[in-house]
């Protein structure tokens, strides 16, 4: 659930696996690709019960220049948070269970309430979480293979000024809250004792919202047709399947290396429709803003190094591509091509007890917007777009 590429992804959902980059599909040094690989789970098939939990802290920033002002605008500092909790337990030789809770898409956009760009955004939200029970079946010595049933729930929430209207104190807001279910599918193996390959599919999710309110401020009674005061609203988010494909493979007794590469289904999130109930004078309405994502690429590649008996170093590299196109960048979620790299450790205070740690930073490609006042679909203001984003997750990991 945390291998897609780009787009608003938050982060690999475990410290473990951000160190290494998100380089997981194959690799079961911790309970953590469950997430990733549900074939991975038997892997873990022992005696005893695993739980790792924690959480982490997102700042994803976006500064703009205007095509005609030629003005700076940063977006105000915000923390996206997240977290994450794995179980797993054997209950048989050849079968065991597992439980995944994380939070693996979102994004919290707030521009200042006076940039020029305030009638198309000002603030934006969406917070997810992801529930995944699972079944690992030990096929034999090498080859393992697991199921997740996947239920999902999301909140979004936007914010803009009505630039028509002189006043300042005029708004638009909007929020709504939904559910969605899919599916995770994987298989582990082993070629000898020092390579593994991993290969896993997990569905889209479609978010069904149909408790959405809108509301707005400010407005003159006179356009009380246009923009209610309040109105009820449905909508559909969809969120992205993911094909990933990796490996592990031990160079030394002390050094692993991970490679993974993963196709996501970005485009499904063809557009953000919003069916509008009616409303006083109002009538009813679609409003349709276009989105119009491309399926993307990642490729991460990690290293796991045993420094000591207890000292655990991680590093990891990361290409993502971006979803968006050129004539669809949106101010309310900017993404563009990433390149990424993160590191960690993982400390082994006992034997069945260890705290981790990572940190990992992206950087995206400059992206230009052209408004087009002639495409109603497309939301957007004319100019130039940079963002940089900065993670840092905390876990610990215990056995019994």
């Amino acid at each position: 659930m945390t291998a897609a590429a780009s787009g608003f992804d938050t982060c690999p959902q475990g410290a473990r696996v951000l160190g290494l980059g998100g380089a997981s599909t194959a690799y079961i040094g911790s309970i953590a690709g469950l997430s990733v690989n549900p074939g991975l789970l038997s892997q873990w098939g022992d005696s005893l019960t695993r739980i790792s939990l924690g959480g982490f802290g997102q700042i994803r920033r976006s500064s703009f220049i205007g095509q005609d002002t030629y003005k700076r605008t940063d977006q105000d500092l915000t923390v996206l948070p997240g977290g994450y909790f794995y179980a797993t337990r054997a209950v048989s030789k050849r079968v065991s269970v597992g439980l995944a809770i994380t939070s693996p898409y979102g994004y919290h956009t707030k521009w200042p309430e006076n940039w020029e760009g305030r009638s198309v955004i000002q603030e934006s939200q969406l917070n997810t979480y992801f529930a995944q029970p699972t079944v690992g079946f030990k096929l034999n010595d090498n080859f393992s293979a697991g199921v997740g049933f996947v239920y999902a729930y999301g909140k979004y929430s936007q914010r803009h000024a009505l630039g028509q209207y002189d006043a300042a104190n005029t708004s638009y807001q909007l929020s709504s809250s939904g559910s969605g279910y899919g599916v995770n599918v994987g298989l582990y193996g082993r070629s000898g004792d020092n390579l593994a390959f991993g290969i896993s599919y997990r569905s889209g999710v479609q978010l069904k919202m149909n408790n959405g309110t809108i509301s707005t401020s400010g407005v003159p009674a006179r356009d009380a047709g246009l923009y209610p005061a309040s109105a009820n609203f449905k909508t559909q988010i969809n969120l992205p399947s993911t094909l990933s494909v990796g490996l592990a493979d031990r160079i030394t007794k002390n050094l692993l290396l991970t490679f993974d590469f993963t196709l996501s289904g970005w485009s499904t999130l063809d557009s953000l429709k919003l069916d509008v109930a009616a409303s006083g004078t109002a009538p009813a309405q679609r409003l349709n803003t276009a989105r119009r994502y491309e399926d993307a690429l990642a490729f991460r590649v990690g290293a796991e190094y045993q420094a000591s008996p207890k000292l655990t170093l991680l590093g990891g590299l990361n290409y993502d591509e971006s979803p968006i196109r050129d004539e669809y960048i949106n101010p309310e979620f900017i993404d563009a091509n990433r390149l990424g790299a993160s590191a960690g450790l993982s400390y082994q205070l006992t034997p069945r007890f260890a705290l981790e740690g990572a940190y990992s930073f992206s950087y995206g490609q400059q992206r230009l917007a052209r408004a087009n006042p002639l495409n109603a679909t497309v939301s957007n203001v004319g100019g130039s777009y940079r963002t940089a984003t900065s993670t840092a997750s905390i876990g610990l990991a215990v056995a019994f």
